[in-house]
């Protein structure tokens, strides 16, 4: 653990000779970051007019010669509230209870174990020019290497220490139309862990989110959300975790400005593999639970 956070401290400090720096911030309840771009050269702007296949092939290639790094600090603000609620205000947690292990804020937080940390991507970061034009902006696009260290785990909306480090490739973007939004993130990657009643982890992840802007009859994927998440136990490659979500999204326009509203539902799937001692499970079978997250898009 200690040589892989003396790797990501100097590829932090490698940056500095960099030309120059953006910085971006976005509020959420699960993920609200702040970020630091610093680019050493500009990369050409992409056409597209091919399908996406190759959109993401070209980017792959583009990961190997990595020309941007991005710095990002994050919390989670939603868990760390029902974290907070439940070891300092349990009167109040308790409120959410609709049956007997049954926890509304368990619902709305289940599956999150990061609280917040610290993340460096070495990569590319490449703007899009819309189809058939010389200028224009129609998105952007991602594609490297995201190391992440963090020092907290969160189950069950309690917090245990961990010095955890995570390593992973991949691909993610946005692209904005006049009639749609859309946004895709597929990465895989290996999550270490200092506490050993936590498995280390490799993990692959895909996530798809499409907002309409133009009302149409309803289609299973126009204004649809999609993520799912595989993790397996390093050591044996047993299955530790499956997380899958689907969910709508509800683009209104408020004071000329869309908003939507998005409300996702699935499911979280952890097999005994994941956690030992004190952090397992009592039971045996792996546990099954429903999740529901909705969230504010601007």
């Amino acid at each position: 653990m200690k040589r892989l956070k003396i790797l990501f401290f100097f590829l932090i400090s490698s940056s500095l000779f960099a030309k120059s720096i953006e910085k971006a911030f976005k509020p959420d309840l699960y993920y609200t970051y702040l970020s630091f771009a610093k680019t050493l050269t500009v990369k050409k702007i992409y056409q597209i007019e091919k399908s996406e296949f190759d959109l993401y092939k070209k980017l792959f290639f583009n990961s190997l010669s990595p020309q941007t790094f991005l710095f990002e600090t994050f919390i989670s603000p939603l868990p760390v509230v029902a974290y907070y609620t439940k070891t300092h205000h349990k009167t109040i947690y308790d409120n959410f209870d609709a049956g007997e292990n049954f926890n509304l804020l368990n619902i709305l937080t289940a599956g999150e174990e990061d609280p917040w940390g610290i993340s460096l991507f070495v990569g590319n970061i490449v703007p899009f020019l819309p189809p058939g034009k010389r200028h224009g902006y129609s998105g952007v696009a991602y594609s490297g290497f995201l190391f992440t260290i963090g020092n907290k785990h969160l189950k069950d909306n309690l917090l245990y220490d961990d010095d955890w480090f995570q390593f992973e490739w991949k691909i993610k973007g946005i692209k904005i139309t006049r009639f749609n939004k859309k946004k895709w993130s597929f990465r895989m990657g290996l999550k270490f862990h200092d506490n050993k009643m936590i498995s280390d982890t490799f993990y692959l992840s895909l996530f798809r989110d499409r907002i309409d802007y133009i009302k149409r009859k309803f289609g299973l994927w126009r204004n649809s959300t999609f993520d799912l998440y595989l993790g397996v136990r390093k050591s044996d490659l047993k299955p530790t975790k499956v997380l899958f979500l689907f969910g709508k999204n509800f683009p209104k326009v408020i004071k000329r400005k869309i908003v939507v509203y998005t409300v996702n539902a699935g499911i979280l799937w952890e097999g005994a593999n994941k956690y030992s001692d004190v952090l397992k499970e009592e039971k045996e079978m792996p546990s099954l639970q429903f999740i529901l997250r909705p969230s504010i898009k601007f």
